[in-house]
C-alpha cells in the first residue's frame, strides 16, 4: 500500500497535509435535515455547541453559520468543480468525487490554526490530500472565514488543487505546476501583485532558473516564495501559451520520469532548453501570465455550470 507521507507545502498560499480527521459522523446529541437542489443541510448538537453540515455530490460543508449561506456555499462549490473538472481533466474524466471533498469553514484564524498547525496563520486555506494505491482516498479544505478573499481567490485556488489529485493520484504532481495551475483560479488584480512581488525580487537576481524551479520540493525560504510563486504561475502560462491544457499536463508528467529537457522535446518540440530559459527570463517579467486567468469563467460557474475553460 503506497501512502504519500505528511508535506508542508508553500505557506504563502496552500499547505498541503497528506492527512485529515476523519469528518463523515458528525457527533450529535440532536440531528434534523432538510434536503432541495440536491444540498442536504443536516443540523446538530455537540457538547452543547451547534454544528452544520451541508453534503453535496462532490463535497460535506461543515461551517456553523445560518443554512442559507451553508447552502450558497455547497451549491458554489459544486459549480466551481464542474468549472474546474472540466477544465483541466475533461468531461470524461470528471466523475463524481468519492469519498466527497469535506469543506472546513473555521470562523477564526485561532481556531484555523488549532487544527492544522504551527505557520498555518501565514494562509487563507488549506488542501489536505492523501493517495494510496492510485486514487485519492482523503479531499478535504480548511478555509478561514475572517479572511476577506477566502470565497473569491482562497476557494477556487484550493479547490484547483483537489482537482489536479484526480489526474495526479499515482505521483504526486509537482509543486511549481500545482501551485502555478491553481494561481490560475485567482483574480486578475491578485495575480497581478504576484507579478510586481517577482519583478522586484528578479531585479536583485533572487530568482529561479528553470531547472531549479521545477526542482523544488520542499517549502521554500521566506525570501524565496515571491519567486517561486510569481516564477510558477509565469512558467505555466508560458507553456499554456505553446500549447494546451492538456499538452500541459503531458509535460508536467513526462517531466517529473524524464526531466524538463526530454519533456520539452516530447511534448512541444522544443529542442533547445537555453532558448527555452531565455524565453522565460524574458516573459517572466510581463504580465501575460493574466490572460490565463480563469476569473471570468470562476465567475460565470456562480450562477450556472458553464461549459469548460478553452
Amino acid at each position: 500500500m503506497r501512502v504519500i507521507p505528511v508535506v508542508l507545502l508553500l505557506v504563502t498560499s496552500t499547505l498541503v497535509r497528506a492527512a485529515a480527521d476523519d469528518r463523515a459522523d458528525m457527533p450529535s446529541a440532536k440531528r434534523a435535515s432538510t434536503m432541495s437542489s440536491g444540498v442536504r443541510i443536516v443540523r446538530s448538537t455537540s457538547g452543547g455547541e451547534a454544528c452544520s453540515l451541508a453534503e453535496s455530490p462532490n463535497f460535506r460543508i461543515y461551517w456553523t453559520t445560518e443554512e442559507s449561506e451553508l447552502r450558497a456555499l455547497a451549491a458554489r462549490c459544486e459549480r466551481l468543480a464542474v468549472t474546474s473538472k472540466e477544465a483541466w481533466l475533461g468531461k470524461t474524466r470528471a466523475v463524481v468525487w468519492t469519498p466527497k471533498c469535506d469543506v472546513v469553514v473555521h470562523s477564526q484564524t485561532a481556531e484555523y490554526v488549532q487544527s492544522l498547525g504551527p505557520g498555518s496563520e501565514q494562509t487563507s486555506g488549506c488542501a489536505t490530500i492523501r493517495l494510496e494505491q492510485g486514487r485519492v482516498v482523503v479531499r478535504q479544505i480548511d478555509l478561514r472565514a475572517d479572511a476577506l478573499d477566502w470565497k473569491s481567490e482562497t476557494l477556487p485556488h484550493e479547490l484547483t488543487h483537489v482537482v489536479l489529485a484526480d489526474r495526479f493520484c499515482s505521483t504526486r504532481i509537482s509543486p511549481w505546476a500545482d501551485e502555478g495551475i491553481a494561481m490560475l483560479a485567482e483574480t486578475p488584480e491578485k495575480l497581478k501583485r504576484r507579478l510586481a512581488d517577482l519583478r522586484q525580487v528578479a531585479t536583485v537576481g533572487m530568482v529561479y532558473g528553470v531547472r531549479d524551479l521545477m526542482n523544488v520540493r520542499t517549502n521554500p525560504e521566506q525570501s524565496s516564495r515571491a519567486a517561486f510563486y510569481g516564477q510558477s504561475l509565469a512558467l505555466v502560462s508560458l507553456l499554456l501559451d505553446s500549447g494546451s491544457r492538456e499538452q500541459l499536463l503531458q509535460f508536467v508528467e513526462a517531466s517529473q520520469l524524464k526531466g524538463h529537457e526530454a519533456a520539452l522535446r516530447e511534448v512541444y518540440g522544443k529542442g533547445q532548453a537555453a532558448e527555452f530559459e531565455r524565453q522565460f527570463r524574458e516573459y517572466q517579467l510581463t504580465e501575460r501570465p493574466l490572460a490565463w486567468s480563469n476569473q471570468k469563467m470562476v465567475a460565470a460557474a456562480i450562477t450556472s455550470h458553464g461549459a469548460a475553460l478553452p
